[in-house]
């Protein structure tokens, strides 16, 4: 999450009476409000690399965990087309979906893309821990897929990683 953070300049969050049950981090280039850090070549890599040394030992299941991080990421950077916005974090609450609180979110992230000048937004997901149908259901267009090292780690079984792209000139 910090990481996504440290490089979004958009932040969204949705609160109920229950509390924060959903949000969205982005990155928009030309959004004027707000400049933010450069997305480094290796994405996480770098944060994640720097929490293991703060570790007090290296494991075989760390190296491992790091591993399948490095090559998802890897995989990524190699299948990304280059956008102008992004959507880096989204999660909603599992007791809060179905209720439009994630659509609101992304309709409003996409206004502000747009508004701002942004042509193309990107986001990634998986077909295993995440709802990418979501996507679909709004337009976007998958635009690449490959072995996610990374997700098929924590669900131990094989999954996809999913690109997809909204092209915000059209419609």
């Amino acid at each position: 999450m910090e990481h996504s953070l440290s490089f979004s300049n958009w932040t969204d969050i949705a609160c109920t009476s229950e509390g924060v049950v959903g949000f969205l981090f982005g990155r928009i280039d030309n959004l004027p409000e707000m400049a933010m850090s450069k997305k480094p070549l290796l994405g996480e890599v770098p944060s994640i690399i720097k929490s293991f040394f703060e570790q007090d030992r290296m494991t075989p299941s760390l190296l491992r965990f790091l591993w399948n991080v490095v090559l998802t990421d890897l995989k990524l950077k190699l299948r990304l087309p280059k956008s102008d916005s992004s959507i880096e974090m989204f999660i909603v609450d599992s007791k809060h979906r179905g209720r439009g609180v994630g659509t609101e979110l992304v309709d409003r992230f996409l206004r502000a893309a747009k508004d701002a000048g942004a042509s193309l937004v990107t986001v990634y997901s998986d077909d295993r821990m995440s709802n990418w149908q979501f996507y679909e259901k709004r337009g976007f267009t998958r635009v690449g897929t490959f072995y996610d090292n990374i997700t098929s780690y924590y669900s131990g079984s094989h999954a996809r990683g999913i690109i997809f792209a909204l092209d915000l000139r059209e419609g």
